[in-house]
């Protein structure tokens, strides 16, 4: 590839204590959290608008926040006080009323109770409110480019936007782009994928579709109860019988009605060997997860029982990547780690999400269940890159496995993993150290005043 040398100076847009790069969950959960512990904080993003895949993804529901026996919210915080405000407004459903085999929850029979229905637009709304509330400052339309290194710190992050390339220095940064951008620009390893088989877990383009009569839908469903597979959603039937015009290469389907009756969010569409960290595979996706929505569309509209009279409202605003970089971190969380239910000493958020493994080699992916203990911690350790001493990172790049990334990539730990790395970059800041010097008995102390649940009674 031919190559131009570019060279210029750039202004200081500003100077903040606490640069929160990414405003999807783990942005807003890092935010957040360190603004309300008075650090000068700035949050920025490429879109219009906050929420990340829960917004311009149109990702939902909200995955389960309970424990392995369906009986106590184990991820709370500031996760549980959106709901909260969220069901006020009559955005949100409490996942405390929702069971397994529900319109809500995608008929699924294991995985899938107390999930959250939330509406997209609801989430915006709360999450911006919540954001203002606290005193961050938002800056929108905005992307990373690229990070000044002086030795093993970030002294500033060059950023472009409608009014320039600009830099903003920061004491301490918090990557939540998702793709662990930041880190990767800043010299932190990683892996791509899976790097023992290949495999990048399929992307998937949501998209959503009302007026559906949920009667016939559930009636038809009930009627052929004993062919769903017990991790996986509805239709497998009609897909087979249907066979010569299914092209998707999935076997069932995934439908989730949100609060607003009759309409679902589908998950469905799958775009394989999609590198969500290049701009070619990116846009390929996209293109193909419009055609395949279409084509999912017209095949429910066709076949489906209560879609009749469906229409379709909207895809989302961008291809949904359930994997990419996975940072390498002073921990390195595994598989092995989740499903033995380990809760390290210094856990900063525990939660029981199933490993939900896309592969693209079947069409039905892996689906295991957490059946060790009734949740599994995830250590502080894991937010902390290997190489730069004033980043943290969140979200679902942190520093694991693809095994274990499976099971903690779900919005809920998303907003966790922020919420901890914002206490303990407010808590550093404090002190005059770095994040990998923070005082961990202390950052629990923190959290669990914030309303965390960290195990134990």
């Amino acid at each position: 590839m031919e190559q131009v040398q570019y060279c210029r100076t750039l202004p200081v847009f500003d100077e903040v204590d606490i640069l929160v790069v990414g405003a999807g969950p783990a942005g807003i959960g890092a935010a957040i959290s360190a603004a309300r512990s008075g650090a000068k904080t700035m949050l920025f993003d490429q879109n219009g608008y906050v929420g990340g895949q829960a917004t311009a993804g149109r990702v939902g529901p909200f995955m389960t926040c309970y424990d392995t026996k369906n009986e106590n919210m184990i991820i709370r915080g500031i996760f549980k006080e959106i709901v909260e405000r969220m069901k006020v407004l009559g955005g949100a459903i409490d996942p405390k009323e929702i069971q397994a085999e529900e319109s809500y929850s995608g008929f699924y029979k294991i995985g899938h109770a107390h999930v959250g229905p939330f509406e997209h637009e609801c989430f915006k709304q709360v999450s911006t409110d919540m954001l203002l509330e606290a005193g961050v400052t938002l800056l929108l339309h905005t992307f990373f480019v690229d990070v000044v290194m002086e030795e093993k710190r970030i002294s500033g992050v060059v950023v472009a936007n409608k009014s320039g390339m600009s830099v903003i220095r920061a004491k301490i940064v918090i990557d939540c782009s998702g793709d662990a951008d930041v880190a990767a620009k800043a010299g932190v390893p990683f892996e791509l994928g899976n790097t023992r088989d290949g495999n990048i877990q399929p992307a998937t383009l949501f998209f959503r579709v009302g007026n559906v009569n949920t009667e016939e839908l559930k009636a038809h469903i009930r009627a052929h109860a004993d062919e769903i597979r017990p991790f996986y959603g509805p239709f497998s039937w009609l897909i087979r019988e249907k066979q010569e015009e299914w092209k998707i290469p999935r076997g069932e389907i995934g439908l989730f009605e949100g609060p607003e009756a009759g309409i679902y969010r589908i998950n469905t569409t799958r775009i394989l060997n999609t590198n969500g960290t290049d701009v070619k595979s990116l846009t390929s996706a996209e293109l193909e997860g419009l055609r395949q929505a279409h084509e999912v569309f017209d095949f429910l509209k066709k076949y489906a029982a209560g879609f009749e009279h469906a229409v379709f409202l909207d895809t989302a605003d961008m291809v949904g990547i359930r994997e990419s970089r996975h940072i390498k971190g002073k921990y390195w969380m595994t598989g092995e780690d989740v499903l033995a239910c380990r809760v390290p000493e210094d856990t900063i958020a525990v939660m029981a999400t199933n490993m939900d493994i896309h592969n693209k080699d079947n069409p039905g992916g892996s689906f295991i269940t957490i059946q060790n203990g009734s949740y599994f911690g995830v250590p502080y350790r894991c937010l902390l890159p290997q190489g730069v001493e004033n980043l943290l990172v969140a979200g679902r790049c942190i520093s694991a496995d693809a095994l274990a990334g499976s099971a903690i990539r779900m919005i809920p730990c998303c907003l966790a993993f922020g919420q901890a790395a914002g206490t303990a970059a407010t808590l550093s800041l404090k002190k005059h150290i770095d994040p990998v010097d923070a005082c961990v008995g202390e950052l629990r102390a923190c959290l669990e005043k914030q309303d965390v649940y960290l195990g134990g009674e």
